[in-house]
C-alpha cells in the first residue's frame, strides 16, 4: 500500500497572486462564525442514496444544518475539474483544469483557492485528505498545508482510513494546526464505476463512507473541536449505470449540506445551489467577509441565522445568493 504525506511550509508572509486575489484588511468579527470548517466530498453522491442508504451521520447533519438535495455541480460533471470548482468558485472554462486524470507536467491550478485566501486574509492553516492522486493538481505548494493522499488504487485505502488518518495528523501536527479541511471519499464512486449507481454495492459503500464520517465526528469531540465546527457535505458529481460526466439530471444533481454555529437548523434551501457557490460560503461560516477575488462563487447567505453584508465584496456580482 502506497501512504504518503507532505508538509508544505508557508513560503513567505505576504504573497501577491497578480490580477486574481487581493485580500483587505479582516472585517469586525461576526455574531456567531466556526473556529473550524470541514468540506467533505463523497465522491460520486446521488441524493437519492441518502433515501435508500441507512445515513444516520449525514441525516444528522441534515437535521442541524442545512442543505438541498438540487444542487447543481458543473460540467463537464468529473471529478478533477468538479473539486477544482468547488475550491476556486470558478467553471472549469475559466479555472483551466478541464482533464480529469492526474498529468504532473501540468502543474497546479492557477487560480486562488479557498485555501489561499482563507491563509491570507485570516492566517488559517489547511489540510487535504485525498482519496485520488489525480487532486494533486489543487494542492498548491505555496502555504502551510498538511496533504496526505491515500490512493483508491492501492488495497486498504477506503473511506475508514482516511477518516482515521485526519485525527491522527490533527494530532500529530507541530507546525500549526489546520482549521480548514477538505476531506474526499472515494468509495461510491469506486462501486458506482463497478458495480452501478444505486446498485446494493454502492448503497453499501454510501453507508460506509457514512461511518467513516462518523469517526471524524468522534474524533473532532475527542480533540475538544466538534462544538466550534462547521461542516459542508457534498459532491463532485452524481452517476448513471456506470459512468457519469454528462449533463443529465442523474449526474449532475447533487446533494449539500452545511451545519455547524451560526448556520440554521433543520433548513431546507430555497434557492438554486451550484458547487461553485462552496468557497464563498466556506469563508462566510468561518467569519471570513471582507475579502477581493476573482470568482463567481456566491456565498449560500440564506442558510445563516444572521445576515453580514461585507465591507469589500467578492469581485464579480452579488456575494450572497
Amino acid at each position: 500500500m502506497r501512504f504518503f504525506a507532505l508538509r508544505i511550509r508557508l513560503l513567505a508572509t505576504a504573497i501577491l497572486i497578480t490580477g486574481l486575489v487581493a485580500i483587505a484588511s479582516p472585517a469586525a468579527d461576526l455574531p456567531v462564525a466556526a473556529d473550524t470548517l470541514v468540506l467533505i466530498v463523497v465522491d460520486g453522491l446521488r441524493p437519492e442514496a441518502l433515501k435508500q442508504a441507512k445515513v444516520p451521520v449525514i441525516d444528522g447533519f441534515i437535521k442541524r444544518g442545512a442543505s438541498t438535495m438540487k444542487a447543481q455541480t458543473v460540467s463537464p460533471s468529473l471529478t478533477l475539474p468538479a473539486v477544482t470548482s468547488m475550491l476556486t468558485g470558478l467553471p472549469p472554462q475559466q479555472h483551466g483544469i478541464i482533464w480529469n486524470d492526474y498529468e504532473p507536467m501540468r502543474g497546479y491550478v492557477k487560480a486562488p483557492t479557498v485555501f489561499e485566501i482563507a491563509s491570507f486574509a485570516a492566517g488559517k492553516l489547511a489540510a487535504m485528505f485525498l482519496n485520488k492522486e489525480k487532486l494533486l493538481h489543487i494542492a498548491k505548494p505555496d502555504r502551510g498545508l498538511i496533504l496526505q493522499v491515500c490512493s483508491m488504487t492501492e488495497p486498504g485505502c477506503n473511506a475508514q482510513k482516511i477518516a482515521t488518518a485526519v485525527i491522527a495528523a490533527y494530532k500529530t501536527a507541530t507546525e500549526g494546526k489546520p482549521s480548514v479541511f477538505l476531506i474526499h471519499f472515494a468509495d461510491p464512486d469506486t462501486a458506482g464505476h463497478e458495480k452501478g449507481w444505486m446498485s446494493k454495492p454502492y448503497l453499501q459503500a454510501v453507508e460506509a463512507t457514512d461511518r467513516a464520517i462518523g469517526t471524524l465526528v468522534k474524533g473532532f469531540q475527542q480533540l475538544g473541536l466538534y462544538k466550534n465546527m462547521a461542516f459542508i457535505i457534498t459532491t463532485d458529481h452524481g452517476g448513471h449505470d456506470k459512468t457519469h460526466g454528462t449533463d443529465s439530471a442523474d449526474d449532475m444533481t447533487v446533494p449539500w449540506i452545511a451545519a455547524g454555529p451560526g448556520i440554521k437548523s433543520g433548513y431546507v434551501i430555497k434557492r438554486p445551489v451550484s458547487i461553485i457557490d462552496t468557497p464563498s460560503t466556506m469563508l462566510r461560516a468561518l467569519g471570513i467577509v471582507d475579502y477581493f477575488v476573482e470568482w463567481n462563487s456566491q456565498t449560500v447567505e440564506e442558510i445563516f441565522t444572521e445576515v453580514v453584508t461585507p465591507d469589500h465584496p467578492s469581485v464579480g456580482g452579488n456575494p450572497t445568493r
